[in-house]
């Protein structure tokens, strides 16, 4: 399908400036993971998944090297198949992974149901535990009709662990069907993690800490399954080169959650879930000594492939092409997308000798901190405005490889900004 220009424009814009994939349009420059989600959708999605199993995958790739957009691929994937996401980039200050209860806050505001627009999937406030109960209550009230028949409805709702939880989930469609706005902000509140006074009117009584956040999620992933969704996907960016749990304090704890979160995908109270945990390095994460992590080696052993659907470990650089043909072919892809953002008929060698040239210097690249796949990305953008500049300069082996060091410092520059910004 055909972008429209001015939504291949904002891609442009978005990769030029950083490399880094935008939340929308993915298909347009999407290269060689399609066996890898077919996969997951077969085997996973439209399979075990909704007769109300889970499993938990760990995305292996280098900072820059594809996670993040092979994350929104997969999230993507899972809206068509009626399933609710929440993606959430995982950072040592606002979201670490020790603190399970800052976790659970991030994934019920990044919470989405699939979008029925474009204008929707870019709305903030069609995210969040607020919009799936409006959603909710909307789809019941059409369904239903008369307040009796929605009375009955919630008389009847059970099978969730935390009763508060049930509770609020009650008590949030009673406020909707009173029109009582200030109720329904209090509880959803509640339901999203903020401590509230004054909620015992409804029989609530827990709160959520990292003692309960547990129960919270398990809760969540019963109410959403129990109110028709094909159940829930939980994706975890661990953006940074250096992953949120390492060399903290807290370190053995962050390691233990990510230990039972693995577990609880393997029993029923954590019904219909797929998680994906994307790091930059698996061995940051495995190779040390001591029980919580022998623990969690043993977990994670076993790589997925189309071969063999039940491995845990996705690597994103065992895509089955060879690195300078993937680039090649996204090179391809970004050359027909900028022509439909730009209106402008770049010739189709220019564009393929471009991506070639390119290609081989960004391989070269390969050992670096920054992943060649987003070198390649960021400066094959830059290539691309020099062409419709001046269409008949094609780009040579030298100039290719000043870009690309430019590429390289604009990266670097970037994330100094945002490590000394999260600093203070």
């Amino acid at each position: 399908m055909t972008l429209k220009p001015d939504i291949a424009k904002a891609i442009i814009f978005r990769l030029g400036e950083s490399g880094t994939p935008p939340e929308f349009g993915l298909d347009s420059f999407t290269v060689g993971l399609e066996p890898y989600l077919s996969v997951l959708e077969n085997e996973y999605m439209d399979s075990i998944l909704k007769m109300g199993m889970s499993t938990f995958k760990l995305v292996v790739g280098s900072y820059g090297g594809g996670k993040t957009h092979f994350l929104y691929c997969v999230r993507d994937l899972a809206w068509q198949c009626r399933y609710l996401v929440s993606y959430v980039p995982l950072s040592p200050v606002e979201c670490p992974f020790d603190r399970l209860d800052l976790v659970y806050k991030r994934i019920v505001q990044s919470l989405t149901c699939p979008p029925s627009s474009f204008e929707s999937l870019v709305n903030p406030a069609d995210r969040g535990v607020e919009a799936l109960l409006r959603v909710w209550y909307a789809d019941v009230s059409a369904k239903l009709g008369g307040k009796e028949a929605r009375d009955e409805y919630l008389k009847g709702l059970s099978g969730i662990e935390s009763t508060s939880f049930l509770l609020g989930i009650k008590h949030s469609f009673l406020a909707l069907d009173e029109g009582d706005e200030g109720e329904f902000s209090d509880i959803t509140r509640w339901l999203a993690g903020e401590p509230l006074e004054n909620l015992s009117r409804f029989g609530i009584i827990e709160s959520l800490t990292q003692q309960t956040a547990f129960r919270f999620l398990r809760s969540l992933l019963q109410f959403t399954r129990l109110i028709g969704y094909s159940g829930t996907v939980l994706l975890f960016d661990e953006a940074e080169r250096s992953i949120s749990i390492a060399g903290s304090r807290a370190e053995k704890r962050a390691l233990d959650n990510l230990r039972q979160l693995v577990d609880e995908c393997g029993n029923t109270r954590f019904p219909s879930s797929m998680v994906l945990y994307a790091i930059p390095d698996v061995y940051q994460l495995l190779d040390k000594r001591g029980d919580v992590y022998e623990a969690l080696k043993q977990r994670l052993e076993g790589m997925f492939s189309t071969v063999n659907p039940s491995g845990v470990r996705i690597d994103l650089e065992r895509l089955g092409m060879e690195p300078t043909d993937f680039l090649k072919t996204v090179g391809e892809r970004l050359g027909r997308l900028y022509k439909n953002a730009y209106d402008v008929n770049i010739g189709d060698y220019a564009i393929k000798r471009t991506a070639e040239v390119l290609a081989d210097v960004c391989y070269g690249e390969r050992y670096g901190d920054i992943g060649y796949r987003r070198i390649f990305i960021k400066t094959f953008i830059q290539a691309l405005h020099s062409l419709r500049s001046d269409p008949g300069k094609i780009l040579n082996e030298k100039l290719a490889e000043a870009l690309v060091r430019g590429s390289i410092k604009s990266i670097e520059d970037g994330k100094r900004e945002i490590s000394d910004g999260e600093e203070y």
